[in-house]
């Protein structure tokens, strides 16, 4: 398990009295450190809204898709997305419940969160990031001012959420900037995130709950 990136100085000699060429900057990333701010960040009860852009690249037919929306996130575990393109739908967990709502159906699919293995509930994952987490292995790593968090099913995992999972901070704020997952069926999922604002004063629970509408079908989610 990698949990820092280190370059190493290199050193060179010539000529008959030995020189030390410019050692190379060292770079030391203190990942638990950066981790447990960012754990800090977004488990507060504060809430953070934008926008976001899908693409999702099929790899069966190498068809890529692109969906485009609003997102709001309130540590320690509530979310909204709320799909404006291709067609409007709305996914909402209040961290015990996820509702994933089709309007044009008049459709609800809904489940535990803790029987949902979905990287979507990226509220989730922030504030729990540890150096050493639970059936993963964790990389942080650090280039052009922006952190990235690589975590990858362990080998023994029988039943993982997704191949592989890449989370980019910024270096500065460590607020989300995008996400990189690759899905069990290979498909490549990458979501950017424009943050309009944030941190703000928590929002209502009503924001991160659903009532379904008069004759709403409801279903149990992934069937």
């Amino acid at each position: 398990m990698v949990s820092a990136v280190v370059v190493e100085a290199v050193e060179k000699k010539s000529g008959p009295v030995a020189e030390t060429a410019p050692a190379a900057k060292i770079e030391k990333i203190d990942s638990e450190s950066i981790l447990a701010k960012i754990r800090w960040q977004y488990r507060k009860e504060e809430a953070f809204n934008g926008r976001f852009t899908q693409k999702t690249t099929y790899t069966d037919s190498n068809e890529t898709t692109l969906s485009m929306g609003l997102i709001w996130i309130q540590g320690p575990d509530k979310m909204r997305w709320e799909y404006q393109i291709p067609e409007k739908q709305i996914l909402i967990s209040d961290g015990k419940t996820l509702w994933y709502y089709t309007p044009d159906l008049n459709q609800v699919m809904t489940g535990s969160v803790k029987e949902i293995k979905e990287a979507r509930i990226i509220i989730n994952l922030l504030s729990e990031l540890k150096a050493q987490p639970k059936k993963f292995d964790l990389v942080v790593s650090e280039k052009n001012e922006r952190i990235e968090v690589e975590l990858s099913p362990l080998a023994g995992d029988q039943a993982p959420p997704f191949q592989n999972l890449k989370m980019i901070f910024s270096e500065s704020s460590l607020t989300l900037i995008e996400t990189r997952m690759v899905d069990l069926f290979a498909n490549e999922i990458v979501i950017t995130y424009k943050w309009q604002s944030g941190p703000d004063k928590a929002l209502p629970l009503s924001h991160f709950t659903f009532v379904p509408p008069a004759g709403c079908d409801i279903m149990p989610l992934g069937q």
